[in-house]
């Protein structure tokens, strides 16, 4: 107690929110630029200005912290794709809709599509690359659920809508995953991210016109 009242656990929730954000913002920079395997912790919470004992209160390794940045970025894709489901225009719409979105995401964010290209490598055998790999499962079947009534539309088969998913997420990272190291994608139109998100879905159902 003080005399302005109570220390809430507010403040102390705050400041632990603020440094897991600075080591989740930092930790991807350096992984995007170093490597996944050459950046080190004590680099990330360097350029996070924490200890590295802060880092160990929150992610019990390295591994875990790869899956919570996996996670956390996955999450953040999901929240922004979700609502086009809620509104669906024509089969074709959702599709480019769906492609753009993710296209979208990606180009304001290269970091977050080397992340994801990188962590989908990580040891089959491993604790954390078989969380990574669920994790990526899950928002496949997540966007394959959204696609399953267009694909009936355009003539994709629905038992195999997980793979017109995963074509329009491996294709989006992949993209910005090229695109950075080559100079090109950044200030790719708004509209011609939906045109890419058209082609591509034409082309995964047969002969649609983007």
């Amino acid at each position: 107690m003080t005399e302005d009242g109570p220390t809430t656990p507010g403040k102390a929730q705050r400041r632990r929110q603020e440094a897991a954000r600075r080591l989740r913002d930092e930790g991807l920079k350096l992984i995007a630029r170093q490597g996944l395997h050459a950046c080190k912790v004590e680099e990330i919470t360097r350029a996070a200005g924490v200890g590295k004992g802060t880092f160990f209160t929150h992610f019990a390794s390295k591994g875990h912290f790869v899956a919570a940045l996996v996670d956390h970025i996955l999450g953040d894709v999901a929240r922004r794709v979700r609502p086009l489901a809620l509104a669906p225009e024509d089969a074709n719409a959702l599709l480019a809709g769906v492609g753009a979105v993710h296209l979208r995401y990606f180009q304001l964010r290269p970091d977050a599509a080397s992340l994801l290209v990188q962590a989908g490598g990580l040891a089959e055998d491993s604790d954390q690359g078989q969380v990574v790999r669920q994790r990526l499962r899950q928002h496949v079947d997540m966007v394959a659920e959204m696609l399953r009534p267009a694909a009936a539309a355009v003539g994709w088969p629905v038992e195999r809508a997980a793979e017109l998913a995963l074509m329009v997420v491996a294709t989006s990272c992949g993209f910005f995953w090229f695109a950075r190291p080559l100079g090109l994608g950044h200030d790719t139109p708004m509209a011609l991210l939906e045109r890419l998100g058209r082609a591509m879905a034409g082309g995964l159902a047969g002969g649609a016109q983007p």
